[in-house]
């Protein structure tokens, strides 16, 4: 087998590999021996079919196979040999439909490859970033004692629809004013909050026994959300009248749990907390760690932005675009690879660019890394729902999740990334900066 390599330019080359019937009679051979011994035909003794027949039956996909392995094989060794730095992998180019498989011994193939641009990432110390120390404010404390006091409340009733209620309703397809024969029809449980603000605007303020003239389908903004609420398809609603009858039954409200000794204890455990001000602290602390993850992710946006736009080279682009149409996971067409162009470039440039800071500053991830990073997600998981996690069963819950190739690749790379933010931070100026949540949010809002 010969394999050649022609630029075509700095970005892009193709491959040409010349295979004669040397470099795959051995491997036909042993494949349709291997086959012969197992076939089974009428006539024949189990293993005893001659090979002539076995050939004739296999022989052109055994050759179609062998060459295509050798080929891959063949080309991942060159690229290695050769110390090509490779983007996406090769593409064959189209397959010539004159090749007749059963007689032709000598073939010819071409695979187009893009070729890493080489670049260069200076870390100026010059460069200023921010990274924001966000603080709980009282009205973030406020918020979060809202949510948790629902969560632990109970369901009570309501004289009046307010907006976060679910109204039970008598709703039912009229026709002439009256309700219509084996129309839609339920009792049905809407809620309030989820409806579209038409509606909200409509039953807000009812009480029990007001009746309404509504189109169904205005309740939610989804088909398939009115379609649940009533019971049926969506097919159904759609072909259903524009005019229903909406009774209101009774008001469901969930009454916040009252903030003393008992709802403590179910948030945190028995005794942990015992008053307003030590709950409202524990709250804070939690709040902090979800705070400064979002610093962190707005520190590390910021740098990625940068180096995006200060490190320049160029892309093979035609190359990634056919890349990209020909490992899509879903269909795709060119149009739309064209249309989202911008960003699947920057992906691309911004793998190089982190492949670059990794190579250039020996940055490694080690497996004992892994696995405690894997366990530091397992314990925050557990204790969402206020839960531990034993310490005997953590190195199993971590080798579980680790076991999966696309978690484990997961966590390298968040591992990777965390590096390169703190190589960053280390070579370039980075200035602490103590803001709210509310500052925070309209910060980040102006990007």
């Amino acid at each position: 087998m010969n394999i050649t390599q022609e630029n075509v330019d700095a970005l892009n080359a193709v491959l040409k590999v010349e295979v004669t019937e040397d470099d795959y009679a051995d491997q036909v051979n042993q494949f349709l021996k291997k086959q012969q011994k197992s076939a089974s035909m009428q006539g024949f003794r189990p293993g005893k079919v001659p090979f002539g027949l076995i050939k004739k039956m296999y022989g052109v996909n055994a050759k179609v196979e062998e060459i295509q392995k050798l080929i891959n094989d063949s080309i991942f060794k060159f690229i290695e040999n050769e110390k090509l730095d490779v983007l996406g992998q090769p593409l064959p180019k189209e397959v010539d439909e004159t090749i007749d498989w059963n007689t032709q011994k000598e073939f010819v193939f071409e695979y187009d490859l893009g070729l890493s641009p080489a670049i260069d990432v200076k870390l100026k110390a010059s460069k200023k970033f921010i990274s924001y120390d966000i603080q709980p404010d009282d009205n973030l404390i406020d918020k979060y004692v809202e949510e948790i006091t629902s969560r632990y409340g109970t369901v009570g009733t309501g004289d009046v629809v307010e907006a976060k209620d679910i109204v039970v309703a008598d709703i039912a397809e009229l026709e002439d004013g009256e309700v219509k024969n084996g129309g839609l029809a339920k009792l049905a449980n809407v809620s309030v909050e989820r409806a579209t603000d038409d509606f909200k605007k409509k039953i807000i303020g009812l009480k029990p026994d007001a009746e309404l003239k509504i189109d169904v389908s205005e309740i939610y903004r989804e088909v398939s959300e009115v379609a649940t609420l009533m019971g049926v398809d969506e097919s159904a609603v759609q072909s259903a009248g524009k005019e229903f009858q909406f009774k209101v039954v009774s008001i469901s409200r969930m009454v916040p749990s009252e903030i003393n000794q008992e709802l403590f204890d179910k948030v945190y455990g028995k005794e942990t907390v015992s008053s307003v001000e030590e709950f409202r602290q524990k709250l804070a602390d939690e709040a902090k760690g979800m705070l400064d993850s979002q610093g962190k992710n707005k520190l590390r946006n910021d740098i990625v932005e940068y180096l995006l736009d200060s490190v320049k080279f160029d892309l093979p682009d035609s190359f990634l675009k056919k890349f990209i149409h020909a490992t899509s996971k879903e269909p795709v067409t060119i149009e739309q690879i064209e249309a989202d162009y911008a960003q699947h470039s920057s992906t691309f440039r911004w793998q190089l660019i982190e492949n670059k800071l990794i190579s250039d500053h020996n940055i490694k991830v080690e497996e004992s890394e892994v696995v405690e990073k894997a366990k530091e997600m397992i314990v925050a998981n557990f204790k969402q729902f206020g839960q531990e996690v034993p310490a005997e069963e953590l190195e199993n819950y971590a080798k579980t999740v680790l076991a999966k190739q696309e978690e484990r690749q997961k966590m390298y790379n968040e591992l990777y990334s965390d590096k390169i933010l703190d190589l960053v931070s280390e070579k370039c100026k980075l200035e602490s900066k103590e803001v709210t949540y509310d500052e925070f949010v309209k910060l980040a809002a102006k990007k």
